[in-house]
């Protein structure tokens, strides 16, 4: 059974199903290729860098690159969801897989490591363009009291598409090639492609002729959802930046206190384990008790773990931080996809979408600067305090400015 859709997006309500059916209409038009194309994102974030290296950069020049593929993902949010709205969520969807293939394709003959830094641009950009149509399709086509679940699913489905991904492609490279496991990617994310083209039934399309000017889009969202996104979307960002700083914090603490590499690799397993477990737990907390609830216990638990580190000098100390913050991540699945979903308006969804995860992606993106910038100036332990104030930052902003969101079956 298939989501109701409409080419219209505000003539119909998306039907309640019950949550098997609901599972079984979105298991492949959505959920198989969010598995895939998470792999393949995962795995291009392992070989860009290496790969950069293989071709003689430096290692200041990799990270350079790495970065670039963040900052394609950054630059192309918004144009992403203005082509959602104009073109529709199928159509930009293919748009953003075949940016996967081809990219994929062209890094697979590429020799020069600045070659390889505007294809790590366009992979930032091609996973964008699938991120927000795969949003906005959700929004378009499942059910405000659902929508919880769906997301959270989606999300789970990211983390373990994140620790597939890697593994595969490292066994690939390392066997063969950094060659054949770029055309490993191009092959999977094929098949994402064909699952898009053959089960996603219905291309929706906004047609408001009051929708901003895609060079407009920004200052006009934020200044017609002033209250929204000084409130909620400060909030998701300060989460996003705390998700960011667990991921850069655990590790650096890990070397610091003399951890092995194979020691800090099982703490961060362990805790990316706690973490994908966690999705149904994520989404019926969303649905049944609320956004609000969910995103306060996700910051207040990654806020809590990450101030206890310094206290801890041991791996067993530190497995145990790790976990609790991999908690806490856990039961944030999807929030940050969710609340844009909701606040999103029905006739400017997919641009509200794309200026909502901009500044999620910017939290992203400045949270491991900030980390570095008080690393390197004070030391390593006065990041983790800062990095939990931002979490009770994001926490005083729902509670006192962010309203629920969140409807019951009768509404």
């Amino acid at each position: 059974m298939q989501p109701q859709t409409s080419s219209d997006a505000s003539a119909s309500t998306p039907e309640v199903l019950g949550t098997t059916a609901l599972y079984r209409s979105l298991a492949l038009p959505v959920f198989a290729p969010t598995f895939i194309m998470s792999a393949c994102q995962s795995s291009v974030m392992l070989l860009i860098p290496l790969y950069a290296l293989e071709l003689g950069a430096s290692p200041g020049i990799a990270a350079i690159i790495f970065a670039i593929r963040g900052l394609g993902n950054m630059l192309i949010d918004v144009p992403a969801g203005y082509a959602a709205s104009k073109l529709g969520d199928k159509f930009t969807m293919v748009i953003g897989i075949s940016m996967m293939i081809a990219t994929a394709f062209a890094a697979s003959f590429t020799q020069s490591a600045m070659l390889l830094s505007f294809i790590a641009f366009m992979f930032g950009a091609a996973m964008a363009i699938w991120l927000l149509a795969r949003l906005t399709f959700i929004s378009e086509t499942i059910a405000v009291v659902q929508r919880g679940k769906a997301v959270s699913t989606m999300a789970g489905l990211q983390r373990f598409g994140g620790l597939a991904g890697p593994v595969s492609t490292g066994i690939i490279a390392t066997t063969f090639n950094f060659e054949v496991a770029f055309l490993c990617i191009a092959a999977f994310a094929l098949v994402a492609l064909v699952l898009t083209l053959f089960f996603v039934r219905k291309n929706v399309t906004v047609d408001n002729p009051e929708s901003p000017h895609l060079l407009r889009i920004i200052p006009h969202i934020l200044s017609n959802h002033r209250h929204t996104f000084l409130t909620a979307g400060i909030a998701v960002s300060c989460c996003t930046l705390l998700r960011a700083g667990r991921q850069l914090l655990i590790p650096l603490w890990g070397e610091s206190i003399g951890l092995g590499t194979n020691e800090i690799g099982y703490i961060v397993g362990c805790a990316a384990a706690v973490d994908m477990t966690m999705f149904p737990l994520a989404g019926y907390l969303m649905d049944n008790k609320g956004r609000r609830p969910a995103l306060m216990l996700c910051l207040a638990f990654l806020s809590l773990a990450l101030l206890l580190i310094p206290f801890g000098n041991s791996f067993i100390a530190l497995l145990a931080c790790a976990m609790l913050a991999g908690f806490g991540n856990g039961i944030g699945s999807g929030i940050n996809m969710t609340m844009g979903a909701d606040f999103a308006p029905s006739a400017i969804r997919g641009e509200f979408l794309g200026v909502w995860r901009l500044m999620s992606d910017a939290g992203s993106f400045t949270g491991p600067l900030i980390i570095g910038y008080i690393a390197s100036s004070f030391m390593l332990a006065a990041a983790f305090p800062v990095s939990s104030a931002f979490g009770l930052v994001g926490m005083g902003l729902v509670i006192f400015g962010v309203k629920e969101t969140r409807q019951s079956k009768s509404e």
